[in-house]
């Protein structure tokens, strides 16, 4: 991706945090930067420069709250994306931007909404034990598959087996029903136990943090505006990426993890996934 397009991009995705910070406000719900967002924050008082998302975070209980008050506040130029709005087996939120598109690799085909996103990841209670981080990495996997399974059954046209057949009269909203209730028994709030992690896909429970971390939110710029980040960011930051301030090698200055495919800040993504 060239400079200009990445800074454009930016651009986007700074609109989308701003909007999902005006709600937040508004309706007193708590959230703050992380990962590479929250690095650049403190290294660069904005963007990574060769950055191309944006990470936030939210306690379980504003996480929700924050789901639920989006359904009216929310801007009509964004959407809310998670398994319960659309055909994705996230277990995390996006909040999105229509009319433009930002495809990753290998989902160009996907039916769900790909336009420029920004993430929100929802913080919960882990245990220090490893037996009961095993048993709840299995339950949140096992969420994502049922999910998985379910879109990708819907999604297919050729000729479906007898076992796919009676799975399509499953009702969606069952689905996601059964989903939620398996959620509920694992995301609990971050401060019943010492430690803590955010749901992210592909990831367990076994890289946590501290639960006091998150307790206490400061503010520091972000690209020209006061955005909130914990307290603690300097521990945070240790944990995350040891030697925080020191810039990596030119090689490894990469957009992160993913790889967009097909990005156009004007134009729908359904034009491109017809």
């Amino acid at each position: 991706m060239d400079n200009t397009l990445l800074k454009d991009l930016q651009k986007v995705e700074l609109e989308i945090l701003l909007e999902v910070d005006r709600v937040c406000k508004k309706h007193n719900i708590k959230y703050f930067l992380v990962s590479g967002t929250l690095l650049g924050a403190i290294r660069h008082k904005g963007f990574i420069p060769w950055d191309d998302d944006i990470d936030i975070c939210m306690p379980i209980k504003d996480y929700r709250k924050f789901c639920k008050v989006c359904k009216k506040e929310l801007d009509k130029k964004y959407f809310l994306q998670n398994y319960e709005t659309d055909l994705t087996s996230m277990l995390f939120t996006k909040i999105r931007k229509n009319g433009t598109t930002a495809i990753e690799e290998s989902r160009e085909h996907r039916p769900y909404h790909q336009g420029v996103w920004i993430d929100i990841f929802p913080l919960i209670a882990i245990k220090n034990d490893d037996k009961w981080i095993k048993r709840v990495t299995k339950t949140v996997l096992f969420a994502k598959k049922i999910l998985k399974k379910k879109f990708d059954w819907i999604e297919e046209h050729n000729k479906l087996s007898f076992l796919k057949k009676m799975h399509r009269l499953i009702p969606l909203s069952f689905v996601r029903f059964f989903v939620g209730m398996i959620l509920k028994t694992v995301c609990k709030d971050h401060k019943k136990y010492d430690s803590c992690y955010y749901i992210w896909s592909k990831k367990n429970f076994y890289a946590r943090f501290k639960s006091d971390l998150f307790d206490d939110i400061t503010k520091t710029e972000f690209e020209g505006y006061m955005l909130p980040v914990p307290s603690k960011w300097r521990e945070y930051l240790t944990v995350v990426y040891g030697d925080y301030m020191k810039l990596p090698p030119v090689e490894k200055r990469n957009g992160g993890c993913h790889t967009i495919s097909i990005i156009d800040l004007n134009t729908d993504y359904k034009n491109y996934t017809k």
